[in-house]
C-alpha cells in the first residue's frame, strides 16, 4: 500500500491487483502516459531481495518496473523507495553468483538480487512512464497530495 500511496502522491492513477495478476502488484499510469506494471518488493532491512525466478529468466519488459520498499524500523522514520526497470533487475541478477563459495549450486527458490544493486536506485521515479519533475518550489519538500475534485455523487 505504501508504494500505491506514493505513486498516487506523484500524480499517478494506481490500481491494486490483490494478487490476481501474476508478476504484477500494481497497474499505474500518469494522466498523459501509458499504463505500466509495478512489482513491489518490501524489505525490513537492506539485505537480499527475493524475486520470482520466472521474472529473472524472462526477457526485459519495458513496461515492467520494480519498487523495493525499505520499511522503517522506527515510527519516526520514513519509507524509502528504490525504483528499478526490469532490465536493471535482470542485470543485477546476472551479476549474482549462481554457486556457493564451495562450488555447490544455490538452493532453488533463493533467487533475487542483493542490496548493493538496489541502493543506487533510491527515489528514481524519473524512470516511470509519464514522470514529471516536482515543482522546483517544492524541492526538498514532501510531494503534495494531488488535489482531488469534490465528488458530486453520493457514493
Amino acid at each position: 500500500m505504501a508504494t500505491a500511496a506514493e505513486l498516487t502522491r506523484r500524480c499517478y492513477d494506481v490500481t491494486l491487483t490483490f494478487g490476481n495478476t501474476p508478476k504484477t502488484d500494481l497497474l499505474a499510469a500518469a494522466e498523459d502516459g501509458p499504463p505500466f506494471r509495478v512489482e513491489v518488493k518490501s524489505a525490513s532491512s537492506p539485505n537480499w531481495i527475493p524475486i520470482q525466478k520466472s521474472i529473472l529468466e524472462s526477457p526485459p519488459d519495458d513496461n515492467s518496473f520494480f519498487v523495493v520498499v525499505l520499511v522503517p524500523s522506527q515510527e519516526a522514520e520514513k519509507f524509502r523507495f528504490f525504483v528499478l526497470t526490469h532490465a536493471e533487475v535482470l542485470t543485477a541478477w546476472n551479476a549474482v553468483p549462481k554457486t556457493k563459495r564451495s562450488g555447490e549450486p544455490l538452493k532453488p527458490g533463493w533467487e533475487g538480487i542483493g542490496w548493493p544493486a538496489v541502493k543506487p536506485h533510491e527515489n528514481s521515479w524519473h524512470k516511470l512512464p509519464g514522470w514529471k519533475p516536482v515543482d522546483p518550489a517544492l524541492a526538498g519538500e514532501e510531494v503534495p497530495i494531488r488535489a482531488m475534485a469534490p465528488s458530486t455523487s453520493a457514493s
